[in-house]
């Protein structure tokens, strides 16, 4: 856990947790709103935040990986390892993983205020993607 930057006021009332009447559309410009700290389902909020940012560099990373290992067999002059491992791999972690990825900045970016109940499950897209086929 880090130390929150208060950079500047936050959009809700410090003691009830309810917006502030000036400020409807506010939008904290960067990082976290400090108000989460003084929240009670602050632990599981960050850790569904780091949990999901910790998917989003970990595909990041491992596409780094796999194209580390295309550009070597493209220097070694390995096309069968080119065409059989690096396109299947990089294609499997991308369809699967880069979508699961996508789905999580949507949510993130998404407004649900209002109909929280709406939002959808990533989970429960991607077992349903493998399940029902779609």
């Amino acid at each position: 856990m880090s130390i929150p930057l208060f950079l500047r006021d936050s959009c809700y009332d410090v003691k009830t947790g309810a917006k502030l009447k000036g400020n409807k559309d506010c939008i904290y410009p960067f990082g976290i709103d400090p108000i989460w700290y003084l929240a009670k389902n602050e632990l599981s909020f960050f850790n569904s935040f780091k949990m999901k940012l910790a998917v989003i560099l970990g595909v990041l990373q491992m596409s780094l990986g796999v194209c580390m290992k295309a550009v070597n067999s493209i220097y070694f002059k390995r096309w069968l390892d080119f065409y059989h491992e690096f396109i299947p791999q990089i294609v499997l972690l991308w369809v699967l993983f880069g979508y699961m990825d996508v789905l999580i900045i949507l949510k993130w970016l998404t407004n649900y205020e209002g109909k929280e109940g709406k939002a959808p499950s990533v989970i429960s897209m991607m077992i349903n993607m493998g399940l029902k086929r779609g």
